[in-house]
């Protein structure tokens, strides 16, 4: 009797093997659409489950753009919010998912610059940077209107923001890919979402911020993105 007790209480793990992996990928209705001078960003809240019977090694997660048909890139999770009012962000890296445990974060995807693109970024972005300092030193100390850098200082992120700019009007599709150790193939679900004229002339807009170190050397909250409808799509 002991012995069958034994058996028994082994059986619920033993019944877990048996299970496939699985992996449940939910995201939230809405994705946020933004850009670094023309260079895309992606925010979503992501949620995986493994309703699976076997632990499951998250290698990394990507997003798939097409805008009607036509592919506009993949980005790859590069870092997520702690929790939904934090605005402390951690380096996405490889995880373990137990089965029923459940990964949900705001998640933002994108690619890094490239090392020319970098390194181009960081000697304009420095430049831009010391005129603005300069100016607002030599300024009277009454007057609090903005300081605008030279023009000939502004154009380099306005040619990068042309070069990477990929966010016109249209329809988009959207896949969500995430890649598990020892599986051939990536879980999937797909989506659609619209960017409409309006929407495009915002994220351009953007742009205007540059010659006051906007978005450059400092944030500004506009350039947080704009939030559209993420609808399921199956087809």
């Amino acid at each position: 009797m002991a012995a069958l007790a034994i058996i028994l209480s082994q059986l619920p793990p033993v019944v877990l093997w048996f299970r496939p992996k699985r992996l449940e990928i939910d995201v939230h209705s809405r994705l946020v659409v933004t850009h670094k001078v023309g260079n895309p960003n992606l925010i979503l809240f992501l949620s995986l489950r493994n309703s699976g019977g076997r632990r499951l090694w998250i290698q990394g997660v990507k997003l798939d753009v097409w805008r009607d048909g036509t592919s506009v890139g993949s980005l790859p999770a590069q870092y997520y919010f702690v929790s939904p009012a934090s605005q402390e962000t951690i380096l996405f890296t490889p995880f373990a998912l137990s089965p029923d445990e459940t990964w949900a974060h705001a998640t933002t995807f994108l690619r890094w610059f490239d090392r020319n693109t970098e390194k181009e970024y960081r000697a304009a972005e420095s430049t831009l940077r010391a005129d603005i300092q300069s100016k607002l030193r030599e300024r009277p100390e009454n007057d609090n209107n903005p300081v605008v850098a030279e023009e000939r200082l502004v154009r380099p992120f306005f040619d990068m923001f042309q070069r990477l700019n990929v966010w016109e009007h249209g329809e988009y599709q959207l896949r969500v890919s995430v890649t598990v150790a020892e599986m051939a193939l990536p879980f999937c679900r797909n989506f659609r979402f619209t960017l409409f004229e309006s929407d495009v002339t915002e994220l351009k807009s953007h742009t205007n911020d540059y010659r006051f170190g906007g978005g450059l050397s400092y944030n500004v909250d506009r350039h947080m993105g704009i939030g559209v409808p993420l609808v399921r799509h199956d087809g």
